[in-house]
């Protein structure tokens, strides 16, 4: 199931949702939902390539099958969004019975630097980077350029970010960044529609505290490796001048 189809068969605008809905949606620091005409003219203002990075998180994000895989969840549409051929080979049960299980992954959940140890499991054809700190001052600047890089520039990259949201950890894939907002494809679907937050707002949920590890949480940028980008350079159809 793609986020838009999930979005068309279930999803009212910001404005009719029902009540309850709508306080979780303002307690989680959404300004609106995909479908809003706020959320709708965020998605036209960005560029190209954005919108392209958009369309391509559409085809290749699911939800979270249980309770606690929205760590897995995000991982495998990572997978998914860089192309790699390992994406045919993981679901979201097989990450939680052969990586979470046997690593012992999960405390009360899966925490930012667990999450980072399940992801460098999954595939060597990627890099992890990541990025965890109290200081809201040198996330935001981190993630902005990273925003940047990924829904301004085009690079091929992933953000999957761990945070704070309705009074518990989180992970979700980030799927657009305009006007200062960022889109989080909340994985749990069941909960939180895809919604837009300030930049400044998912910072905060970043560098909270996690009471488990006594740890910030954070986000993880995933690229390719070089010999990925080289193989899938290769493998593109060339299209001969004239």
């Amino acid at each position: 199931m793609t986020v838009q189809t999930a979005m068309t068969a279930a999803r009212p605008s910001y404005k009719e949702l029902h009540p309850q809905l709508r306080a979780e949606l303002q307690q989680a620091g959404a300004v609106a939902t995909l479908l809003d005409l706020e959320g709708e003219e965020l998605l036209r203002r960005m560029p190209v390539e954005g919108q392209e990075a958009f369309e391509r998180w559409c085809k290749v994000w699911e939800p979270q099958q249980h309770g606690g895989f929205c760590g897995p969840a995000s991982a495998v549409a990572a997978l998914h969004f860089l192309g790699l051929d390992s994406a045919r080979a993981w679901t979201q049960q097989r990450i939680y019975e052969e990586v979470i299980c046997p690593k012992q992954l999960f405390t009360r959940g899966l925490s930012f630097a667990n999450g980072v140890i399940m992801l460098k499991i999954l595939s060597d054809r990627f890099q992890v980077f990541e990025h965890s700190s109290f200081d809201e001052v040198q996330i935001a600047q981190q993630l902005r350029k990273d925003l940047e890089d990924a829904f301004e520039k085009g690079e091929e990259m992933c953000i999957l970010v761990n945070y704070i949201r309705l009074g518990g950890g989180h992970w979700s894939p980030l799927a657009g960044w305009s006007n200062g907002h960022v889109l989080i494809l909340d994985t749990n679907q069941q909960r939180l529609p895809p919604h837009w937050v300030s930049l400044e707002t998912l910072v905060e949920s970043l560098c909270r505290y996690n009471r488990a590890t006594e740890r910030p949480r954070g986000y993880v940028v995933l690229r390719c490796a070089e010999t990925e980008r080289h193989q899938k350079r290769q493998r593109s159809p060339k299209v001969d001048g004239g």
